[in-house]
């Protein structure tokens, strides 16, 4: 059954409970003041609203409500009702687009109109609409739909709780405001395994290629799904965002748009979020962009004030664990035998590392910043320094020639990053028509000691001992040449000299 909620119910959304938390409190970093309307429609979608409610409204002044559509399923993983309700979320808002080209074609006194074109107006005139009709055509393109998010924001808040201290923590060591922790509630709902059809991931939604700045993202390692390494790389990014535009509200909605956007909208109207909001032209900077902001203030004071919504919720325990940082490759199998370290609770504690890993090498690579439960990190430490070589798939002949072990969940583009080449060169060394057509186990040719590079520039991911392994030279060579006193530390982007 479907079904539209009272026309009078619709369009006053002051109807949630006072607060104890205001955004007052921290309207020196985050002014709210012009965003009220907009703040008090994402509470209600956060708070009052569910998977089951669809708004029509218009997209630029969340006060206009038209219709909220009550679907009788949720959707969940659905996709036949989520076509469905698709749909039939079309054919209403193609509706309400007629119901305005009849006003502005009858005129707003015509006997012609109903009770439903009626109410329409009704709602412009209470909010100061004109009803020409250039007015009633632009607000009649202007309809939009948003589902409400009730039960997936209340999760995300139980959620939370478990790794929620330990970023407010990654933000201070930053010096950046605490609220900044909350952001996720915008992003992901504290899905720490999220992925969207854009391909961000993770609880702060980073792309690929934003990611890459800061974290470790290949076949074996995707650190967007740590989310204590992705929380540093999020106030990483968010204090650059601050140093470039001077003011939190443009910082905040670059993390969704892209800071040199923001860049942009600076120049044209300074560091006023309310008049880049309603001037700010770009093609990219959607409803998206446009909300960001506003939502963020929303998610803050929805979670500061929570039992006042949701009453009590059982929050997650925080999580309590310690991390080692891998200094050289090691088998899975070198953990778990340790008592109590299954691969259950590794994979648990770490879903950074890729499924290539778990269901191909069973190597953890070398760099890897390893979770732990609290009292195991001291020994695991001790037990792995003990513990033999893991296999490295970079062979050395006596000649200096050097070969490559394809191991599973490898692609011919993550062989030739991880060996300093390029995919046409592995092709052609290795007769290889297909790029896609490698299999576990294949030996390929990598090089041999004439074509050895003489400057090599760091990865991420990359260690001393593999850069040497990889051009057919010892470890202490490579160390000597380079006058490095450490050699666990070298840094992403450092140019090596190759003997």
């Amino acid at each position: 059954m479907l079904k539209a909620l009272p026309f009078f119910f619709l369009f006053s959304l002051n109807f949630l409970v006072a607060s104890s938390f205001s955004l007052n409190q921290i309207s020196d970093l985050f002014p709210s003041r012009g965003f009220e309307d907009q703040i008090e429609f994402w509470k209600a979608i956060f708070t009052h609203y569910g998977e089951r409610d669809v708004l029509l409204h218009d997209q630029n002044d969340l006060r206009l409500i038209y219709e909220v559509v009550r679907f009788a399923r949720e959707v969940g993983d659905d996709q036949a009702e989520f076509r469905r309700q698709r749909k039939e979320t079309d054919r209403r808002e193609e509706e309400l687009q007629l119901i305005f080209e009849e006003i502005r074609r009858y005129g707003s006194n015509s006997e012609k109109l109903t009770r439903r074109h009626q109410d329409i107006i009704h709602l412009l005139q209470s909010h100061g609409y004109s009803l020409s009709p250039s007015s009633l055509r632009t607000l009649g393109r202007n309809i939009r739909s948003q589902r409400g998010i009730k039960e997936k924001f209340r999760e995300g808040l139980i959620r939370s709780g478990k790794y929620l201290s330990e970023i407010e923590e990654v933000f201070q060591e930053h010096n950046l405001p605490s609220e900044l922790a909350l952001l996720p509630h915008v992003e992901s709902s504290f899905n720490y395994s999220a992925y969207s059809k854009r391909g961000a991931a993770g609880i702060w939604q980073f792309i690929r290629g934003t990611g890459r700045r800061f974290m470790r993202i290949d076949s074996r390692v995707d650190e967007r799904l740590d989310p204590l390494q992705s929380s540093e790389a999020a106030a990483r990014l968010l204090k650059d965002n601050y140093d470039a535009l001077g003011a939190w509200p443009l910082a905040v909605t670059a993390f969704n748009h892209g800071q040199n956007g923001m860049m942009r909208a600076k120049r044209s109207f300074g560091t006023d979020m309310g008049e880049i909001i309603k001037s700010y032209k770009s093609r990219t900077f959607g409803f998206a962009s446009k909300n960001f902001y506003v939502e963020f203030l929303a998610a803050i004071e929805v979670a500061r004030n929570y039992s006042d919504y949701f009453g009590p919720l059982d929050i997650a325990s925080s999580r309590q664990y310690d991390t080692i940082s891998l200094k050289r490759s090691h088998r899975v199998s070198h953990v778990t035998q340790i008592p109590n370290l299954t691969e259950k609770v590794l994979r648990e504690y770490n879903p950074h590392i890729m499924a290539g890993v778990w269901q191909g090498s069973r190597v953890l690579p070398a760099g890897l910043e390893l979770h732990l439960p609290k009292g195991q990190g001291e020994v695991v430490q001790a037990a792995l320094e003990t513990a033999p070589p893991a296999p490295s798939p970079i062979l050395v002949a006596e000649d200096g020639s050097i070969g490559y072990r394809v191991q599973h969940g490898d692609t011919l583009l993550v062989i030739a990053g991880r060996v300093g080449s390029s995919v046409s060169t592995l092709q052609n060394a290795n007769n290889i028509p297909n790029p896609d057509r490698i299999y576990p186990g294949q030996l390929l040719s990598i090089s041999d000691a004439s074509q050895r590079p003489l400057q090599y520039r760091v990865r991420s991911g990359d260690t001393l001992t593999e850069i040497a392994s990889r051009f057919g030279i010892s470890f202490q060579q490579l160390q000597q040449v380079n006058q490095i006193d450490d050699p666990h530390r070298i840094f992403l982007g450092q140019v090596l000299l190759i003997p």
